[in-house]
């Protein structure tokens, strides 16, 4: 069976990355983005309600525009001998684009690009399920210190149907997590629901019978939070490389 013959543009500017910057930078300027990872900005959200993010809104925005030109299942980036840009999909697509600047923000599933990526540290984003005691009423926020979680929200839950006044709860704790750390016991969810533990304590958040509250993890998310960029010899001239602010 033959393979079908990848697919070729020509653009001025294309924009390489996945996290809220590049898809502002790429719709304020109206240029083409190739989102290189599967990974998402974290949202949370009650199934009732719309999902207000901004990288949703400048994604749909940018797909109006046919400002993405590549599939989101993107599997590799790199630059051919000739100097174009070759995208491979999960779906075995290759795309090549020739083109006068390349502005990168991420490097995810790049390879043979001229620079690479030095992680730092880690956004994480746990989820706690309250299996007993979850009716909690109003908005609870708990800023932790001298830790690596920051901070603790009690969020409306997902789980409860007709959970319109939102005064069922699960939670979220927000962390800062070094990239030697991350696989850290330490750090582990374990360690948070340890440490959720003592503040339920400490703050006396209870059941309304009294009771501890009883939680389970759900899930954790771990996004890069900073990083920097290792620029190689044979950086291509027409490569831009957006460090963080």
């Amino acid at each position: 069976m033959m393979k079908p013959p990848p697919l070729e543009y020509t653009i001025d500017n294309i924009v390489l990355g996945w996290r809220e910057e590049p898809v502002s930078f790429a719709r304020e300027h109206g240029y083409h983005l190739i989102v290189n990872s599967d990974q998402r900005p974290f949202n949370h959200f009650v199934g009732y309600q719309d999902i207000k993010s901004k990288w949703y809104e400048d994604i749909f925005d940018l797909g109006m525009r046919s400002l993405l030109p590549v599939p989101f299942d993107v599997q590799t980036v790199g630059l051919t001998e000739e100097g174009r840009l070759k995208v491979v999909t999960t779906g075995n697509t290759k795309v090549l684009i020739c083109f006068k600047k390349l502005h990168i923000f991420d490097l995810d599933n790049c390879g043979n690009i001229g620079a690479e990526e030095a992680v730092e540290d880690y956004l994480v984003h746990d989820m706690f399920d309250i299996v007993q005691g979850s009716r909690l009423g109003p908005q609870i926020v708990l800023r932790v210190h001298d830790s690596f979680v920051k901070t603790v929200h009690f969020v409306p839950s997902n789980r409860v149907d007709r959970n319109s006044d939102g005064a069922f709860k699960d939670i979220i704790t927000t962390s800062i997590i070094s990239e030697a750390d991350i696989k850290s016991f330490d750090c582990s969810e374990t360690i948070i629901r340890i440490l959720l533990e003592r503040k339920f304590k400490e703050h006396q958040i209870k059941q309304l019978n009294g009771r501890s509250l009883k939680i389970e993890h759900s899930y954790r998310q771990a996004i890069k939070n900073k990083f920097s960029f290792k620029t190689l010899p044979d950086l291509d001239e027409r490569i831009v490389l957006h460090e963080q602010d």
